[in-house]
Order: C-alpha cells, then structure tokens, then sequence
C-alpha cells in the first residue's frame, strides 16, 4: 500500500507542475520547488542528511527535475501554439487560392 501512495504522489508532482508549465503560470510552477528546498533545508537541520555525494547531488537533482518538468510543460503548450497557427496559416493560403 506504501509503494501506491508514494506513486501516486509522484503522478501528482509530475502533473500538477506540467499544468501549471502548461498554462504558464510561474507562482504556481514555483510553488513545489519551494516546498522540495524547504523540505531538504529541514532534513538538513534535524541531521536527517548528513555531507555525503548523494544527500549532497539529490537535492540539486530533485529541483532541477521539477524546474524541467515545469520547462516541458511550456514547451508542449508553444508546440501546440505554433501548429495551431500553421494550420491556420495552410487554410488561409488554401482560401486565397
């Protein structure tokens, strides 16, 4: 049951910060991140991780995955945009033709 939980926690980070990269919302985009480094700043200070190479690396990696999962979800709605805006151009030239 443990592991469901934490998948499920894990599909819920990835979608809520694709959305909010998706409707370009930076506060909402920043808001996960934040909590990730608050969360690491405590396990810092109640010496839940100590100054070896992975307590150091996986907290830069962690952020830098939800800053990147938020820079996808940008870049899927620009995607979308520009063929919206080729098929509209197609049809505009089909028009006038």
């Amino acid at each position: 049951m443990d592991n469901l939980v934490e998948l499920l926690i894990i599909v819920a980070v990835i979608a809520i910060q694709t959305f909010s990269g998706y409707i370009g919302n930076k506060y909402l985009g920043s808001i996960l991140p934040i909590i990730f480094l608050g969360f690491v700043g405590f396990f810092l200070y109640k010496g839940a991780l100590g100054f070896n190479f992975k307590d150091i690396i996986m907290p830069f990696l962690g952020f830098f995955v939800l800053v990147m999962i938020y820079e996808g979800g940008k870049e899927t709605k620009k995607n979308k945009i520009k063929k919206e805006l080729e098929k509209m151009k197609a049809k505009d030239i089909s028009n006038k033709k």
